[in-house]
């Protein structure tokens, strides 16, 4: 006994350890600030380091062609970007002028070179091959001719790269909606083009978007996805227009351009430190601590993004696990009707969502087979995980029906029972004790797998902690938190469905084997 309290004492404190040293290390950015290296002052300095290059943006052949020698990470966007900087994992990367100075305005830790690598426009991009696309066109080019004239364009400018923060808010009042509904796809880890703010959409082009609807009429929604998808977003035909991007002459092959709306140019992103820039933390380790808390949970009821996160996964995965039950039972029930043909259509569709990766079969669902229909990005995904789910507990509950030996069924028809009473009276219920514990895996990770909808348009627990990180430029509490609230829904999951193996044990319905019921 007392070898076991010893046990769970060093337990204790091992468990204590690890999570003071990773509380020590989401502060080592600060920590690597007092250690400045000499002053960095030409961007050559970094070739032949590690530099992160931004998936899907004309970053790439730049980095290509600055830092020949380096060694390249790519990422999804700027706040994974700007951690892995923060902690040493990457030393620089290239970045838009307008993203970096609202990125060192919100975190010190991070600076940038004054002087441009070049010199870029910005421009919302529309459907190519689309009349109705090339008038929506003109409209917004006409638009910006007048904001530009009237002052209204300098206003915008103020706004979003001015340091008054009561002023970042969209009125998205006056969108009366008469003349339909613009659909505008985005990237909402974009400060200060594209954020959220207080639980809604902001920024420099969310506000001109707003802005440009009311004048001619139009309702808005606005849609979600990373910046890599984008332009398969406004390809789909799910959106109109998406915000501002860099303009290139592979892009305008696959799209049309509005006039720019703004105005920046490429330059190097790297620590403070190592640029010369860094000033001294004077705060304690416990006011670090607190200030992380307040600034990722408390700022802006940014808490809130994550209960709206967790809804919107727990929907997602209970209806998903649901109606793909239903559909591995039919498909398991086909399957048992000795049709060839019956046969060969089971095995290829279960063939086929094994074989796809979640997020390919998710991409292709939104983007190619429900392109050009009205249902909602968490529609799309319920169906997708259903039809996954579907796929492999159609496996789960033919091995489990196969595990029961053949004599129970020949036994229950020599009693005179019917197929359907044999089937469903003796061999589904002992089956389902064989494949409930593997169930409950599936369902388990089909709860870990729907943070993968990020991809198409859908805030869940995980895209609503990348936006948190996207504002606050920490790791720590967003992930922390995240994990637990999944090992929490998980856990839920594995007791409903213990409770349900529990409800169908042979002893608290009577006779469930044809010996007994004999």
């Amino acid at each position: 006994m007392k070898k076991a309290k010893k046990t769970d004492i060093i337990i204790i404190c091992v468990l204590a350890a690890l999570l003071a040293i990773a509380l020590a290390s989401s502060l080592l950015p600060a920590i690597r600030e007092e250690a400045s290296i000499p002053e960095v002052t030409d961007y050559r300095y970094f070739n032949g380091k590690k530099i992160g290059i931004l998936t899907g943006t004309n970053m790439e052949q730049a980095s290509f062609s600055y830092f020949p020698d380096s060694e390249y990470l790519y990422f999804d966007g700027y706040p994974n970007m700007n951690i892995a900087l923060l902690n040493g994992k990457i030393d620089a990367y290239l970045g838009d002028e307008p993203a970096l100075k609202s990125i060192h305005a919100a975190e010190p830790g991070i600076d940038y070179m004054r002087e441009r690598l070049t010199n870029n426009s910005y421009s919302f991009a529309f459907r190519k091959n689309d009349p109705a696309e090339k008038a929506l066109l003109n409209e917004f080019n006409e638009f910006l001719a007048k904001i530009k004239t009237d002052g209204t364009y300098d206003e915008i400018d103020r706004i979003w790269f001015g340091t008054d923060e009561e002023k970042k808010t969209v009125d998205m009042s006056g969108l009366t909606g008469e003349n339909g509904v613009i659909r505008v796809v985005t990237t909402s880890t974009d400060e200060p083009f594209s954020y959220i703010k207080d639980g809604k959409n902001v920024g420099y082009d969310i506000d001109v978007a707003v802005r440009f609807c009311r004048e001619y009429g139009y309702a808005i929604e606005i849609g979600e996805v990373d910046f890599s998808a984008r332009i398969a977003a406004l390809a789909s035909g799910k959106y109109e227009f998406t915000t501002t991007m860099n303009v290139t002459p592979e892009r305008e092959e696959e799209m049309l351009f509005s006039d720019p709306v703004s105005e920046g140019g490429t330059v190097v992103a790297a620590r403070s430190a190592d640029l010369g820039t860094a000033s001294r933390d004077g705060r304690s380790f416990s006011e670090r601590i607190a200030d992380s808390f307040r600034k990722n949970f408390i700022r802006e009821e940014r808490w809130r993004l994550i209960l709206r996160g967790v809804e919107t996964t727990c929907l997602i995965t209970v209806l998903s696990v649901l109606f793909g039950t239903v559909m591995a039972f039919g498909i398991c029930m086909f399957r048992r009707t000795g049709s060839r043909l019956a046969n060969g259509i089971s095995d290829l569709f279960v063939k086929l969502l094994q074989g796809t990766p979640t997020v390919v079969l998710l991409m292709l669902l939104y983007f190619v087979v429900f392109a050009k229909t009205s249902l909602s990005a968490v529609t799309v995904a319920i169906i997708g995980f259903a039809l996954n789910f579907a796929a492999y507990g159609s496996e789960i509950i033919r091995s489990g029906i196969e595990g029961i030996d053949p004599g129970q069924r020949e036994a229950a028809l020599a009693l005179g029972f019917s197929e359907g009473q044999s089937f469903f009276r003796f061999i589904f219920p002992q089956a389902a004790q064989l494949f409930l514990p593997v169930y409950r895996g599936e369902a388990v990770s089909l709860l870990k797998a729907t943070s993968i909808v990020g991809y198409i348009s859908v805030l869940d627990l995980t895209k609503m902690s990348d936006i948190i990180r996207a504002r606050t430029y920490e790791a720590f509490y967003p992930l922390i938190v995240t994990a637990v609230i999944y090992f929490i829904l998980a856990w839920i999951i594995s007791l409903i469905i213990a409770c349900i193996l529990k409800a169908i044990e042979p002893k608290r319905h009577g006779a469930l084997t044809v010996g007994e019921a004999a």
